[in-house]
């Protein structure tokens, strides 16, 4: 054994240790210690870059990733490691300029064209995109995810590729069930775009039900975990818990809602002022979550009690919020499931803006219910699922209400799209942010945005979001009814 292999014995087992008691703060020093002394990891940079990406510490995740890229003396399979990396972490624009570098065999063609394509559509890019997953076709005839995301930058109507489509869906069905089912969900636009409604809810209904097959939905779970997201916030609660802190935890500006209900157009207009920076779909209130043992106030309690505090909680919140985003500006958290640490959010963060979405619930059904989601949305693979979670969230939005009264605004989308300005004004007021016309022009401004809504909200605000689910209101009686029940 060489003297420096010795000497890093002990930091590799200060790494581990830290790893299995949940540690953040000796992981995070342990990976920095191997870092600074250049430590001969070969391969297992990558794999710390990894558990660093996974608890939200992107710079140590960077550092390690280019570890690994220096240890494999830079050969483009490294490269197309920190591409990956690059993507998970929204750092887009890089991904795009790296990937474009590279080898077109790397990991292959066909893999190759369709990181670049959908990186390139998430920029705006999209003839670029279009160009490179029509050719991840050419490779791979029927490809789901490759035909998920060509049919999202095209309206199908007249196109050709929607012939293509149909040649390609005798091969799209030997495909896994997760790549078919993205076959579908791409088949449900097309019928929808060429107006065949029975078609359309017939390739979505047989795509959701494999996803659900795949993922399998708790209503049990869920029910448990919106209870535990409004249990103990009584009385004074929340007045004393902004006494005790004693930090400024006015950066972040939180976005909720049901997916699909404007949450992306709030985060558009938002960033487009001057003072906010940037804003996504980013998780760190899940990671304090972690940290403090829970999200009701019961768990808050408990980890006051054996010596945790609020300055901490926020600490780590603002520091996660650094990592993804750098230090300057305000920035929007608009994660999915946000209505779910609302408690803890409005606890540990009494200064930071809470807004709410609120989309007619027909509308948001259909739309959700259409909509393939990466991860974590297993309740929009069933109508009935769908009208339970949606019962939830009623029930945690009229609870919020009660008791966070006027921080926070629930913004209709229908009142929303149908006369802007007044409710741009008033979001813009209710952020103390000043006003400006950049936030009325909003689809001017040059962002990434990733997710479903990449596209639109590169448009003015329009009405074209009204009444989407009434030509399927047929197909949805299950969700009414459940809905109703």
């Amino acid at each position: 054994m060489t003297n420096q292999s010795a000497s890093l014995l002990p930091m590799i087992a200060a790494l581990k240790a830290a790893t299995a008691a949940k540690d953040r703060t000796a992981t995070n020093a342990a990976a920095a210690a191997l870092l600074q002394a250049r430590a001969p990891l070969g391969a297992q940079w990558r794999a710390l870059a990894e558990l660093m990406r996974v608890s939200g510490e992107f710079g140590l995740a960077h550092r390690a990733m280019d570890a690994f890229v220096a240890a494999a003396g830079g050969s483009p399979q490294a490269q197309f490691a920190k591409v990956v990396l690059l993507t998970q972490t929204n750092r887009l624009r890089e991904a795009h300029a790296l990937i474009a570098r590279l080898p077109v065999d790397v990991p292959d063609r066909a893999g190759h064209a369709y990181v670049r394509g959908n990186t390139a559509v998430t920029l705006g890019l999209v003839e670029e995109g279009r160009e490179q997953l029509e050719q991840v076709l050419g490779a791979r005839p029927g490809w789901g995810p490759a035909w998920l995301s060509l049919a999202a930058t095209v309206h199908l109507r007249d196109h050709p590729l929607g012939e293509r489509m149909l040649a390609e869906a005798k091969a799209a069905e030997g495909q896994a069930p997760g790549d078919y089912a993205r076959f579908c969900y791409a088949l449900g636009k097309l019928h929808a775009d060429r107006g065949e409604t029975d078609a359309a809810f017939a390739a979505y209904a047989r795509g959701a039900a494999l996803l659900k097959a795949e993922r399998p939905y708790s209503r049990a779970g869920n029910e448990a975990n919106a209870l535990a997201a409004r249990s103990g916030f009584e009385g004074d609660w929340f007045e004393r818990m902004r006494a005790r802190q004693t930090i400024a935890t006015d950066r972040p500006i939180i976005v909720t809602g049901l997916p699909r209900s404007g949450t992306t157009l709030v985060e558009q207009i938002l960033t487009s002022h001057s003072a906010v920076a940037d804003g996504a779909e980013i998780s760190v209130a899940h990671q304090v979550a972690v940290a403090t043992g829970g999200v009701s106030a019961e768990a808050i309690a408990r980890h006051l009690a054996a010596g945790g505090s609020l300055e901490a909680m926020a600490g780590l919140y603002l520091h996660l919020l650094s990592e993804r985003f750098g230090t300057a500006g305000r920035i929007v958290d608009k994660t999915i499931d946000n209505s779910r640490f609302l408690g803890l959010i409005a606890t540990m963060l009494p200064d930071a803006p809470l807004i709410w979405m609120r989309r007619d619930p027909l509308d948001s059904a259909w739309s959700c219910f259409r909509t393939f989601f990466i991860h974590g949305v297993g309740w929009s693979h069933d109508l009935g699922d769908i009208a339970h979670h949606f019962r939830l969230e009623d029930q945690l939005l009229a609870y919020w209400q009660a008791r966070l009264g006027d921080r926070l605004l629930v913004v209709p989308f229908t009142d929303f799209v149908t006369d802007p300005e007044p409710w741009i004004g008033r979001l813009l007021r209710h952020c103390g942010l000043a006003d400006e016309r950049a936030a009325y022009d909003f689809h001017q401004t040059d962002r990434v945005v990733a997710t479903a809504s990449s596209l639109q909200v590169r448009r003015p605000i329009n009405r074209d979001g009204l009444g989407v689910a009434e030509p399927y209101r047929r197909h949805l009686k299950p969700f009414v009814r459940a809905y109703a029940a």
